[in-house]
């Protein structure tokens, strides 16, 4: 079966990050998805820094992350919105984050 493109361009309103400890929601944050592109660039603007610590490693991985292809994707149909982009669990701490782009 063929995929079917979207007529319109899709546009993500945010990405919600929520937290779960022993089965309560302790956190449920939406951030505005101009915020995160706008950090994203400020990441791996800041990852190419030649400084070297634990802060820089950890931006400097952020200069892999295309959310360009993800538009792509969502555009094409491979992906629809809401798209679940991280799930974690934690079961020795009994916790849960999932991180999804609405």
């Amino acid at each position: 079966m063929e995929k079917q493109h979207n007529t319109k361009s899709v546009k993500p309103q945010g990405i919600r990050i929520e937290v779960t400890e022993s089965g309560v929601v302790t956190a449920n944050v939406r951030v505005p998805y101009f915020v995160v592109k706008m950090g994203l660039k400020f990441g791996q603007s800041a990852g190419k820094s030649k400084k070297k610590g634990s802060a820089e490693e950890e931006l400097e991985r952020l200069k892999d992350v295309d959310m360009d292809a993800v538009l792509e994707a969502l555009n094409s149909g491979e992906l629809t919105l809401p798209c679940l982009l991280v799930e974690v669990d934690e079961p020795d701490k009994n916790g849960h984050v999932k991180i999804t782009l609405e």
